[in-house]
């Protein structure tokens, strides 16, 4: 499957502006994907096709989307590759044991060009020097915004895979 092949996927889904996030997306995925060592055509693949059900209905829920779309491509689309739809799967949430591919989309989603929020220049150094750091930064930023605008609370799995990465970086101190 060419990137081209991946846009006809998801052109019908989604607006223009959610097209070109994909794109953008891609792009910044098969560079974290060079620089950790990552398989890059499934970087371009996940980072393509991440957010194929974000735009109408209850998909639009910031973590729903990936589920479902994980599923879409799976059954709808028939794309096998277990390390693609377990990528777009996790995007938005993560998990506990997040491989270095998931881990790369779910930051790529947060770096990619397009993107525009206050800590943006932060994160995108970390991605660059370390992803682990980067994925902490994002999943702070998270959780203080939710906390903020008192929202809902964050994804178990988020919370899971936050605390992972702490104590990873506790054994390394």
């Amino acid at each position: 499957m060419t990137r081209q092949d991946c846009r006809k996927i998801i052109e019908p889904l989604l607006t223009p502006q959610r097209l070109r996030h994909s794109e953008c997306v891609a792009d910044a995925a098969v560079k974290l994907a060079r620089r950790y060592g990552a398989d890059e055509y499934r970087a371009m693949l996940a980072g393509m096709l991440h957010d194929c059900m974000k735009c109408g209905g209850p998909q639009e829920d910031p973590t729903r989307h990936a589920f479902v779309g994980a599923e879409y491509l799976e059954r709808e689309c028939g794309i096998t590759d277990e390390a693609v739809l377990n990528a777009v799967r996790w995007h938005t949430t993560g998990h506990a044991g997040m491989t270095t591919l998931e881990e790369i989309v779910f930051v790529a989603d947060l770096v990619s060009a397009d993107r525009d929020y206050p800590d943006l220049e932060i994160v995108r150094t970390l991605a660059r020097d370390d992803l682990h750091a980067a994925s902490r930064y994002i999943l702070e930023y998270i959780f203080s915004r939710l906390e903020r605008e008192g929202r809902r609370r964050p994804h178990p799995d988020s919370l899971a895979w936050y605390q992972e990465l702490k104590e990873n970086i506790n054994a390394t101190q």
